[in-house]
């Protein structure tokens, strides 16, 4: 496989998941965060957190976060302790539509997996991985 096709590949998906999720307006990468965010809801999340964990640079992270907040899926704290470091956490709003994100994206997933086995996306899952690894 050619690394052009990883680019095809991940451009096409990204499409997809951005057109079918606009109906919430929220982008793919924004839905990644509320997924996040949900996951952690009973921990402090920083934005150095959401950036190692989505693998997203300090500059995307941060024009995210102030997008979700204009939007208000996201709200930010200062720690008391130390005003550089600011909780993220999820509205109420963004709280309400995670599960029917989650429902919408796990359909997508089994649409783009149709006709791929169990043992062939566990395959390409362990692959990916070790790709990531070595870019890391």
């Amino acid at each position: 496989m050619d690394l052009i096709d990883f680019k095809i590949l991940n451009t096409a998906i990204e499409r997809l998941l951005n057109k079918e999720l606009a109906e919430f307006g929220i982008t793919y990468t924004q839905a990644t965060v509320i997924g996040y965010l949900k996951q952690n809801a009973d921990r402090e999340i920083f934005q150095k957190d959401i950036e190692y964990n989505l693998g997203l640079t300090h500059t995307t992270v941060s024009l995210l976060l102030k997008r979700m907040e204009k939007k208000k899926m996201v709200s930010t704290e200062s720690l008391a302790s130390d005003r550089r470091y600011k909780n993220v956490a999820l509205t109420p709003q963004a709280f309400e539509i995670s599960e029917l994100l989650h429902d919408k994206i796990q359909r997508i997933t089994e649409m783009l997996f149709a006709g791929v086995s169990e043992k062939e996306q566990m395959k390409m899952n362990a692959t990916m991985k070790k790709i990531i690894k070595n870019i890391k």
